[in-house]
Order: structure tokens, then sequence, then C-alpha cells
């Protein structure tokens, strides 16, 4: 930027530069795209937030650099669609003194569409051996977890579960995240009434000490962890 002063407050996500601006209202940070082709877009920063002659304005000409913040290299909507009216500020400080600088989004729906711009990452090996063996838990009991999955390999992992119970049962199954844990429920394939057995029978070991109770919990035939796959 001319003379060390700070330019539009972006971020980089691949090949795309991202604006990071605000709404009308509300404190949601967005981001917007640059327009193709730039020329026809709009600027960071209406024209009177730089041309207006009280002290905010100055802080603003002393800090930023006009000119790049005057280009009209910006898309009119938000990637959540919406319009904005100005950028947010960054290293250069506030634009206005009812908004903070901020240096990342925080409006879910355009934090979504900017995951599709980064590469997807590459399916570990992992992802089609779990996903056959979740297949034929499902199969059996209509529900697995697995646990300790990583995050980059969960889209992955549950297209393929879903795609395999599909294939092989005719039925569908859901999928539900929470962290680490991925639950498969395929409801068709469930058994209530052996569910209500095995939990009658866990109640009468405890309460009328049919069976003594197990110093330590047995393994779960649905649990699968995804550390225990070491592929090398």
């Amino acid at each position: 930027m001319r003379g060390g002063l700070h330019g539009p407050n972006v971020i980089t996500v691949g090949k795309c530069l991202l604006l990071l601006v605000a709404g009308s209202g509300g404190e949601a940070v967005h981001l917007a795209r640059r327009h193709e082709p730039p020329e026809q877009g709009r600027s960071a920063v209406p024209d009177h937030y730089l041309t207006d002659g009280d002290c905010d304005r100055e802080a603003v000409q002393r800090r930023y650099d006009v000119q790049a913040l005057r280009e009209p290299i910006w898309e009119y909507t938000t990637m959540c669609g919406r319009a904005w009216a100005l950028m947010v500020g960054g290293d250069g400080g506030a634009l206005s003194r009812y908004r903070e600088p901020a240096f990342a989004p925080t409006c879910r729906r355009c934090l979504t569409v900017m995951d599709r711009l980064f590469p997807a990452p590459a399916v570990d090996r992992r992802v089609p051996v779990i996903s056959r063996v979740v297949a034929e838990v499902v199969r059996e009991h209509g529900y697995a977890e697995v646990r300790e999955v990583p995050g980059d390999q969960l889209a992955a992992l549950r297209k393929e579960i879903r795609s395999l119970i599909r294939q092989q049962t005719g039925h569908l199954a859901q999928t539900l995240v929470h962290r680490d844990l991925l639950l498969v429920v395929c409801d068709p394939l469930r058994d209530p009434e052996a569910e209500m057995r095995a939990a009658a029978e866990a109640i009468g070991a405890v309460l009328f000490g049919d069976q003594p109770v197990p110093a330590t919990r047995h393994e779960r035939p649905w649990a699968i962890r995804w550390t225990a796959w070491d592929l090398g």
C-alpha cells in the first residue's frame, strides 16, 4: 500500500480474496468477493466515509490507503446474499466509532460458503475400511457409533457409510455428528424389542441382583474407534 498505509481488510481463501464487511444492522461480520470483472463492482468504503471533514473521517484518511478503499472491485452483496454497508476496519483501526475492528467473519452462512473454497482434504485409507465395518454393525443392530473421527474425514466417512447401507439394505441411514463422535442410525433395521430386553436385563442386574454387576463396562459391539484401525 502507498506510504505504509493500510489497504482493504481482506482474507485469502485458496485463490480468492474476500473482504470483511458489515451490514446496515446487526453485529455479524460478512464476506464479499471480488467482482468479476473487477472494475464494475463497488468500493470497500462509501465515499462519504473518506471525504467528510469530521475527526473520525480524518483518522481513517491518516491510517488507510484511500485510493485502495475507493477501487470499485467488490461484489454488491455478501457471500450469504445480503446487501452490505461498508468494510469492517482491520489493521488500520475502526472505520466507525460504533464498530470495532474484526479480522475474521462471524456470519455462519458466509462461513459455510467460504468452506467450499478450500480444496477437499485427501480421503484417509481408513474411510472405506471403517465404512464397511459400520455397515455390517448397522445391519445387525440398526445403529453404530464411531469415535475419535478427525474433523476433515467426517464428510467422506458419512457419505461412504450412507452409500454402503443403501446399497446393501435398500434403506436410508441417518448420520449425526457431535464433536469427534459419529452416530449412524437406520430405523428400519433396529429391533426395539431386543433393545428393551437388554435395558430390562441391565436394570434387573442392578436393582434385583439377578446377576453380578460387572466391575468394568463390557465392550459394546456397535462402538468403533477410528484410532483402532491403524493401517500404517
